[in-house]
């Protein structure tokens, strides 16, 4: 029996770094805000187990290179673990909690000169238990961040990291004995609805959504999307966003507009922050795992996975549309925003000759 508990959001301030070593600032920045947020979360009963901390947090928006810049890229590259890991493992034994949070620029000794936008999970005892690198971006993502997706080392990245199994090299799961099996949706990725099945269809009973850009928060998409990924996936979801970004001048910039929310697995907000503060935030809620994995188990009309005929789906996905290794054998340089336009607009015209889209006449 697994016995309830909170779970944390936290929503902090952004600030983006100048240099290295600023990364740890933030980190620490946010763990004196984290230890707040868990002692006023815990007045509802439940201790707290699990603390979230949103992408772009530690290290901020904006890097202060220009991407492509191989040298600069691995001056500001960190590690997992590494100092900032560490320090959140110091927190998490203090707190006797788990901590999942990301850092967008990781080195990884699999890859050299390649870095990854890379979400963590530390458990109580201060260990890193799971690394998940975000496997769907942005056309602009790469040439901004300096970032490679695992797609572009495809054939190499599921023989080193899911040991020939695809399933467990892009979508692996933390099955705590604790707090329930745990997923990282980092950002973008939950723009579609295939990342967040991944996870789910290798165990992941919680998935973390962190993180969307304006205006994707205030038209509605976040929300939508986020109460999607639960209902869909029988899943709850913790969905923390950005806090407001520090500019140089001292004046916060909204660039995400808030709005965290827990949602259950009927895709019901539980809990919402309704939109932006100046200053860290947070949101709380209890969760069941029991009770979840007894829904889930149930017979019944809204359980999808028991009905799910995979041959009719496998079928949406036989032709190929973004191509695969496109870095395997040299690292991505300056330029790359432009040759993401062009991969992007020849896949435009490859849907349009598949008829997936009609032309305009």
């Amino acid at each position: 029996m697994t016995e309830p508990y909170s779970v944390v959001a936290l929503s902090p301030l952004q600030i983006p770094i100048v240099e290295p070593e600023d990364a740890l600032k933030n980190t620490k920045r946010i763990i004196g805000f984290m230890k707040t947020a868990v002692g006023v979360a815990s007045t509802e009963g439940a201790p707290v187990k699990l603390v979230v901390i949103p992408e772009m947090a530690i290290q901020g928006m904006h890097m202060a290179f220009k991407a492509g810049n191989r040298e600069a890229e691995k001056k500001f590259a960190r590690t997992i673990p590494g100092p900032e890991t560490d320090e959140l493992g110091k927190a998490a034994r203090e707190l006797n909690t788990y901590i999942a949070g990301e850092l967008y620029l990781v080195a990884d000794d699999d890859f050299p000169d390649r870095y990854f936008n890379v979400a963590f999970l530390i458990n109580p005892q201060g260990e890193v238990i799971y690394r998940r690198a975000k496997a769907t971006s942005d056309g602009f993502e790469g040439g901004t961040l300096g970032t490679t997706n695992p797609h572009d080392l495809w054939d190499e990245w599921v023989e080193k990291k899911g040991n020939g199994n695809a399933l467990d090299a892009i979508y692996p799961v933390a099955k705590t004995p604790d707090i329930g099996n745990i997923g990282y949706v980092i950002c973008h990725e939950g723009s579609y609805p295939e990342i967040a099945r991944g996870l789910a269809m290798n165990g992941a009973e919680i998935i973390i959504r962190a993180t969307l850009f304006q205006p994707q928060t205030m038209n509605g998409m976040w929300e939508v999307q986020n109460r999607a990924h639960a209902l869909f996936n029988n899943a709850i979801v913790v969905a923390p966003n950005l806090g407001p970004e520090l500019g140089p001048d001292g004046v916060l910039n909204d660039l995400f507009g808030g709005e965290s929310m827990i949602v259950n697995h009927k895709g019901q907000v539980v809990i919402k922050q309704p939109g932006i503060v100046p200053g860290d935030s947070f949101i709380s809620t209890v969760i069941d795992i029991d009770h979840l994995r007894r829904e889930r188990q149930a017979n019944g009309v809204f359980n999808g996975f028991k009905d799910l005929r995979t041959e009719q789906y496998a079928a949406i996905y036989e032709k190929p549309i973004y191509p695969k290794n496109q870095y395997l054998k040299e690292a991505p340089g300056e330029g790359w925003l432009a040759r993401e336009r062009a991969t992007r607009a020849a896949n435009i015209e490859l849907l349009k000759e598949r008829g997936v889209f009609t032309e305009i006449e």
